[in-house]
């Protein structure tokens, strides 16, 4: 019988040409020229500034006529001369500053002794207030779960209301009567319980552990990142699988998919709908549960995981546009410690902002769908996901979450939005040479309450926020694959005391100079976008127009911290900084004791 997960899993053929990307190097300014200099081998090439600066585009894994058509197209001073730009690539190839695809596949595919026996998975159903869609969830899991082939089931109450925990509580008792494998309720009760118990065993963690599971320090806003932090907490040494509580359990598939694996930065496919019923009628209901499709992989190492998507190896064509900053240290045993999934229906994000990120395959169906940009601002309705199994190195929002929780992964910042984003920079920092798979098929994502889109379009010009910490960690991440995990987790721990120390100047100055670069950043991609956009209409034209005008704007004026999103119009900038080096204090005391915290609750 076939099986589904890997029905059009084919060996790929090897690319016509060797793919290459810049290694990672320093640039140093000698004698009116630059010297090149590769970090890993101390190959080195002296060559001129526009030429320095032309080799920054040759970061992904290209052939190196590629390579040169794209730099012709981003510098039209080349004057299209693919030729010379080409021989000049061959003489950085030559002098060792290009790293070579085949060297990535020759340490993927190297021996491993990753063959040991997984074991199921936990499956954690997280919810705040939102029973109707609890209820609608568990009767999706009697559908459409193999019960029996979980480990264990939760579900985790962040409710407010006292009603809908008891109506949530009666739910799992109701489900509990019909399915195969009990679940465990963890509510209110349970949580002080916990809470206590891990205090107890740990009173010199205090502090840290109250930042990060009592509820009561964080009135009036959202908790994702709590809620993330029990589960971890009562999965430590399993595989666990979250799942938010307005998803169902099925899984589909696009008539998109293509066969083999791709490396990414973490971008993602869209399409875009009027209704549900328009997707339903393009999306292809699979006959397995998404909950062992998670598992198929998470927690192997990558050879492993090649091999159970139906590949014997890893080929160079499967590193194309990759990224050679994250690709040049992966290995046959970098372990999946992250699956995602697409979704179908809502995408999750806070705001429609995201089109401007769209790659062009996704764009021209956003153009060609009727309604073309105005639709998709005013509609939520799309499918957001990946046409081929896709490996990267940091996770972004999914509904559905699979998290190898046998390894050392960090807590998520318990509050405010923004808490996948900082969780995937800090899983990264303390694991280097781990992977996020990203499934090419979806879950239906599909809230109860409302949510409208914005036909006017969303801001897209970055404000700041806990996205801006990954950048501040990143400054101080080791670049040396052989700084142990202990280290790693000290000099995150030092990081975000160091945050908690600086002046009412200093996080000011930290927070404008953070926003700019974000900002510069989006400008940078507003311009590439509105470059390549001479065909795709005016309405588009002038939407990435607009945007790149008050992203200009925003660059030429100085923020406060008093400017940062969510934060109230009578709160000065003092008091912003007080709270941000609190906070930051308080998430660095829960670093600190993060270890022992997992090993009290592994024992609960």
């Amino acid at each position: 019988m076939t099986d589904p997960l890997t029905e059009r899993a084919t060996a790929p053929g090897t690319s016509a040409e060797p793919l290459y990307a810049m290694a990672a190097h320093d640039s140093l300014p000698v004698a009116g020229a630059v010297l090149l200099l590769v970090r890993a081998t101390g190959a080195r090439l002296s060559v001129t500034a526009d030429v320095a600066v032309a080799l920054q585009q040759c970061t992904a894994f290209r052939s190196l006529h590629d390579h040169a058509q794209h730099l012709v197209q981003q510098f039209p001073q080349l004057g299209g001369n693919v030729a010379d730009v080409t021989r000049v690539l061959q003489q950085v190839r030559d002098a060792g500053l290009l790293l070579p695809a085949t060297q990535v596949c020759g340490q993927v595919n190297a021996p491993t002794a990753d063959t040991a026996d997984l074991d199921r998975t936990v499956a954690c159903i997280i919810t705040c207030d939102r029973p109707a869609a609890v209820e609608r969830l568990l009767e999706s899991l009697l559908r459409g779960a193999k019960l029996a082939r979980q480990k264990q089931l939760l579900l985790i109450d962040d409710s407010r209301e006292a009603a809908n925990c008891t109506a949530n509580a009666a739910a799992v008792e109701r489900f509990n009567l019909l399915s195969p494998a009990s679940m465990r309720y963890f509510g209110p009760q349970e949580q002080a319980q916990l809470l206590q118990y891990a205090i107890a065993q740990l009173p010199r963690h205090e502090t840290g552990i109250r930042f990060l599971l009592q509820r009561e320090l964080w009135p009036g806003v959202p908790t994702y990142g709590r809620a993330r932090n029990l589960a971890l907490l009562l999965t430590v040494g399993e595989r666990c699988i979250i799942l938010d509580d307005d998803v169902l359990c099925a899984a589909y598939t696009l008539p998109y998919r293509q066969a083999g694996v791709a490396f990414n930065d973490g971008g993602r496919q869209a399409d875009f709908y009027r209704d549900a019923r328009d997707w339903q009628q393009l999306a292809v209901k699979q006959d397995f549960d998404p909950l062992v499709g998670h598992g198929r992989c998470l927690g192997m190492g990558l050879q492993r995981a090649l091999h159970t998507l139906g590949h014997d190896s890893l080929e160079q064509s499967h590193l194309a546009e990759a990224g050679a900053g994250w690709c040049g240290h992966i290995n046959a045993d970098s372990r999946v410690l992250v699956t995602q999934s697409g979704s179908l229906g809502d995408p999750g994000t806070s705001n429609n902002g995201w089109l401007v990120n769209l790659e062009p395959t996704s764009l021209q169906r956003m153009l060609a769908r009727p309604g073309g940009l105005g639709a998709a601002l005013s509609l939520r309705e799309n499918w957001l996901g990946q046409v081929q199994p896709t490996f990267t190195v940091r996770p972004v929002i999914s509904q559905v979450t699979g998290l190898d929780n046998r390894a050392l992964l960090p807590p998520y910042f318990p509050a405010l939005r923004g808490e996948d984003q900082l969780f995937g920079g800090m899983l990264d920092f303390l694991h280097p040479d781990s992977l996020t798979l990203e499934y090419d098929w979806a879950v239906p994502h599909l809230p109860l309450e409302e949510r409208r889109g914005n036909p006017a379009g969303d801001p897209t010009v970055p404000r700041g926020g806990l996205n801006q910490i990954v950048g501040y960690i990143d400054e101080v991440q080791p670049e040396d694959p052989g700084v142990g995990l202990a280290t790693r987790m000290a000099l995150l721990c030092c990081r975000f005391e160091e945050l908690g120390e600086l002046s009412d100047a200093g996080l000011a100055a930290r927070f404008r100079a953070g926003l700019a670069r974000l900002q510069a950043a989006h400008l940078q991609t507003l311009e590439e976008r509105f470059r390549d956009s001479s065909a795709l209409g005016e309405d588009w034209r002038h939407y990435l127009e607009r945007n790149r005008q008050a992203c200009v704007a925003a660059l030429q004026q100085s923020s406060g911290l008093a400017d940062l999103p969510g934060v109230p119009a009578a709160m000065g900038s003092a008091a912003v900084a007080a709270a941000i080096r609190q906070r930051a204090r308080g998430f660095a005391a829960a670093l600190r004791g993060w270890d022992e915290l997992r090993e009290v609750c592994r024992h609960h």
